[in-house]
């Protein structure tokens, strides 16, 4: 850091060094005349001294957590850690930690670096030490003193006087630094890098920030900042003539279909993220391997304001026929089946695929009663429950626009719960819309033909005669719906960081309704339905080692018009809410819970809400391999579950919220953990008073043994 003394003030001059997205501070001794003193007194010992504390004071800026993570100096764990340690080793324990003084000073340099990053130059830290009665054990007092923290008093940019107006425009709009801002050094480096984004994306490739002529100068007068951006833009490119190459070559894959994808054009400006979007666009049509774009390297030779465009593709074979295995956790439970697929890319040209599925599943095959299946009963037993469904599917990659997909899928499904079967013929219509990077839109029309057949007769004697003949109403129905998400984490199968959010509306019967005429012969039902859903994950070790999962959902549906009034007809069973199973309260298995008659809960309920709070810790980091088991990637989670369906929002009593609680354990895979968890009811609204919390219960009688065990793949959520 140089010095220059004049008059009026005195100016510390940082070099910028962009190269390295760093700062590089040159010292000079005379900066050593104006600094205090870290250490008030040396340690003088003949043996090692354990650390028994390290007490701070005067910090404010940053908490002790945050300060005590850069120290290679730690406090030294309790007597139960330490034989831990020397039984078992670091696995289970922690080894003493001693005091070593050119350690310890290495720290403080780190403190004040650290507080530098974030403009405090002024601060003094002093350190005092005392000792336990028999001077093995040391105890380190850090008093910081911070000062006054940095501000910017301006930002200038030097270089970009002949650049486009509208490149101007947006370089000004939304800085990462300004006057009146703290300085942090972070985001002195972010200014840089979105300014080199801002030009290099508005057709100039070679954009620089010159090192040597960018600074930021600190004013000791005034204790603020001149930061100083010197740009040399370069020359500026556009995209020029694009070359296609598909290799292997097959003749259905025309350069009509790849160009139609990309964001850019012959002529217009160079930009590295339409590059970076066109790819996107390729790799997801379903139709190549790989797809990359390439621009030659510019020497100084390059003649001309052109480039010319290289697109090579690599396209997947045309047709596909693949046998499939099932594991997932549809309707909140295990499902455990086989399936074939046909596949056919680039269906008619055009980039279009099309699918063919026919799949059988089985769910909670674990709780089927084998002896009456294997009987008289059959697949007809009120403990079996599957799907087989039968997919034709269309997939229109380009509609109107690149952003803008298009479906069309015709479906025959008959799905068996507990005691009864519902057979649906259905046909649907959707259009997917990528609204921004993380943003998504979903539009369906659904036509649907649905008829429910009962099972087993001895459920059936506990529902009224009228709710029979609403549920075995056949029903043909015209749904509208749109969904709206925004999916921010940053792992598709084990999120540690982000949100998700989605939001959804439904309707039925409003087209029906104003083209009465074409549908006389069976009824449909008016109704709509709003679901609300939130996924949040937090990191709380900055390591990936303890993070914290929380997700809320709440859905209300109702039924308007002149199906509010006509009590013969309901809404459709396979479109109710449904609670309990391995994605809700994990203490109730898969549709047994609901505020309502015992008799009426498999059928659902209109109004949901229901949340979940994980703690997902890995214990076993560092354990290594157990046979063919990597010990690391194994989980342990504990959770906390609550919520309850109901059959009517006027029903909703804070005393229904039904509380499970219990423990678990996931195994990294390559499709996703593998899961196990055991839920335990915390509280039963639904046991009559006096045996709804779990400590009025006998603990291994009731509540241990009524647990819950989920299996599942993928997290719960």
């Amino acid at each position: 850091m140089g010095f220059f003394i004049n008059s009026i003030h005195l100016i510390f001059l940082i070099k910028y060094d962009y190269l390295h997205c760093g700062i590089s501070f040159y010292l000079l001794a005379l900066f050593f005349l104006f600094s205090l003193p870290l250490f008030s007194q040396d340690v003088v010992s003949e043996k090692p001294l354990e650390v028994d504390n390290i007490e701070l004071s005067g910090n404010k800026f940053f908490d002790d957590k945050t300060i005590l993570e850069t120290f290679i100096t730690k406090i030294s764990p309790g007597a139960f850690s330490k034989f831990l340690y020397n039984i078992f080793g670091e696995k289970f324990g922690r080894q003493t930690e001693y005091f070593f003084q050119d350690v310890y000073y290495s720290d403080v340099e780190r403190l004040k670096q650290l507080y530098h990053d974030y403009g405090f130059f002024d601060l003094n830290a002093v350190s005092s030490y005392s000792y336990n009665s028999d001077t093995t054990a040391i105890k380190i007092d850090l008093k910081i003193d911070e000062n006054e923290r940095s501000y910017i008093d301006s930002v200038e940019y030097t270089g970009i006087e002949n650049i486009d107006q509208s490149v101007l425009d947006a370089i000004f709009l939304e800085p990462k630094i300004k006057s009146g801002h703290p300085y942090e050094k972070s985001k002195i480096n972010d200014e840089a890098t979105r300014i080199t984004e801002i030009i290099s994306n508005s057709g100039y490739p070679l954009v620089t920030i010159l090192p040597e002529s960018s600074t930021a100068i600190r004013y000791l007068s005034t204790n603020r900042f001149k930061i100083t951006y010197a740009i040399r833009p370069g020359k500026k490119y556009k995209f020029g003539e694009l070359s296609i190459v598909v290799e292997p070559p097959r003749e259905d894959i025309t350069n009509k279909i790849i160009t139609k994808h990309l964001d850019f054009k012959s002529g217009e400006l160079i930009s590295k993220n339409k590059v970076i979007s066109s790819e996107r666009n390729l790799n997801r049509l379903g139709l190549f391997e790989a797809a990359r774009i390439e621009i030659p390297e510019i020497a100084a030779s390059t003649v001309g304001d052109l480039l010319p465009i290289s697109v090579r593709v690599k396209p997947r074979d045309k047709h596909e026929i693949a046998p499939e295995v099932i594991l997932s956790d549809e309707d909140n439970v295990f499902n455990l089946g086989l399936g074939l697929g046909y596949t056919n890319r680039n269906f008619l040209g055009d980039a279009r695929n099309f699918n063919l599925r026919l799949r059988f599943n089985t769910q909670s095959v674990q709780e089927w009663n084998f002896g009456r299946v294997f009987g008289k009963y059959g697949l007809k037993d009120n403990s079996v429950q599957g799907k087989v469904d039968l997919n034709f599917q269309i997939i229109q990659p380009y509609l109107f626009t690149r952003t803008l997909n298009g479906t069309w899928t015709l479906s025959l499904i008959a799905d068996k719960k507990n005691f009864y079967l519902v057979t649906l013929v259905r046909n649907k219509i959707g259009l997917i819309n990528q609204f921004a990077t993380y943003t998504t839109g979903f539009m369906e029309w659904i036509l649907e033909r649905s008829d429910v057949n009962w099972i087993e007769d001895t459920i059936k004697t506990g529902l009224s005669i009228t709710r029979l003949k609403q549920e075995e109403q056949p029903q043909f129905n015209s749904i509208l719906s749109f969904t709206l998400q925004r999916d921010k984490t940053n792992d598709l199968f084990s999120p540690t960081e982000g949100f998700f959010h989605a939001g959804s509306i439904e309707e039925s019967g409003i087209l029906q309704n104003v083209f009465k005429n074409i549908q006389k012969s069976l009824p449909f039902t008016q109704y709509y339905k709003v679901t609300l859903f939130g996924r949040w994950y937090k990191d709380l070790s900055r390591t990936k080692f303890n993070i914290l999962a929380v997700k809320l959902k709440a859905g209300y549906q109702d039924k308007y018009g002149e199906s509010k009034l006509n009590h013969n007809i309901s809404i459709p069973l396979n479109r109710r809410f449904f609670a309990g199973g391995s994605g809700s309260v994990r203490g109730w298995k898969n549709r047994e819970l609901g505020s309502m008659l015992q008799s009426e809960i498999p059928l659902g309920g209109n109004f949901l809400f229901e949340g979940n709070t994980e703690l997902r810790i890995n214990h076993m980091r560092g354990f290594g391999k157990l046979w063919i088991l990597n010990l690391e990637n194994l989980w342990a989670v504990y959770f906390l579950d609550y919520g309850n369906l109901w059959n009517n929002f006027k029903d909703v009593n804070i005393k229904d919220v039904a509380i499970a609680s219990g423990v678990g354990i996931r195994y990294d895979t390559f499709v996703g953990p593998v899961r196990f968890d055991f839920g335990m009811r915390v509280y039963d609204p639904m046991e009559i008073a006096g045996k709804r919390w779990f400590y009025q219960k006998i603990f291994f009688k009731e509540v241990l043994y009524n647990g819950v065990l989920n299996f599942g793949i993928g997290h719960a959520f």
